[in-house]
């Protein structure tokens, strides 16, 4: 990758990612269509514009879950830049543990909470989607719109798997499963820097 840069560095085309939250979430798995901002959700991810105004961001896009395009609005109208909602950044589906707590998921499910354990990023649970199922929906629309926005910087409202999706764009050597070892807080900044093809970490989690 160095070699590429002997000559000068093009402008990089900046993804910067967030997570939407807090979410007046009863303490149970869920993703689409999910929950709500609470009142400090949205003060988090208000505070977020003048950091994303210095950016330069251009766009913003959200899953279409009631969190993540409630965020993304929100943010769009701050900024005064364009917002679009797209339905492969949605988080993971929880199948038939939509709406269960951890508890109630281990109690009914014990054999298969055991393979989850074993293969975090291949498991899926019942009716629901793999972790690698989700890079496999999300990556495709994330590389289109790093083509979209190519030397420009845009905002992705993210989730915990999509922002894990999108960091290993950048980071190829980081397999899906080990992704929760990059901390993402709701309503933190991460920037990832790409230089045609290639990427690098810029910040995570500030």
């Amino acid at each position: 990758m160095l070699g590429r840069f002997l000559a000068g560095a093009p402008p990089p085309t900046r993804l910067l990612l967030t997570r939407a939250g807090p979410v007046e979430n009863p303490g149970v798995l869920y993703s689409h269509p999910g929950f709500p901002l609470s009142g400090e959700g949205r003060q988090a991810v208000l505070a977020l514009v003048p950091a994303l105004r210095e950016a330069g961001v251009r766009a913003v896009y959200a899953a279409d879950s009631r969190a993540e395009a409630e965020a993304g609005l929100l943010l769009a109208e701050g900024l005064g830049v364009p917002f679009e909602a797209l339905p492969a950044l949605r988080e993971r589906s929880w199948g038939a543990w939509e709406g269960l707590s951890f508890e109630e998921v281990r109690r009914r499910w014990p054999e298969e909470v055991r393979h989850w354990t074993q293969d975090e990023a291949g498991f899926a649970p019942p009716g629901g989607e793999s972790v690698r199922a989700v890079f496999a929906r999300s990556q495709p629309v994330l590389r289109g719109l790093l083509s979209r926005h190519r030397g420009e910087a845009f905002l992705v409202v993210g989730n915990c798997t999509v922002n894990r999706a999108a960091l290993a764009l950048a980071l190829p050597f980081l397999p899906p499963e080990e992704g929760l070892r990059l901390e993402q807080d709701y309503a933190r900044l991460s920037e990832l820097r790409f230089y045609g093809e290639d990427g690098v970490l810029g910040y995570l989690n500030r």
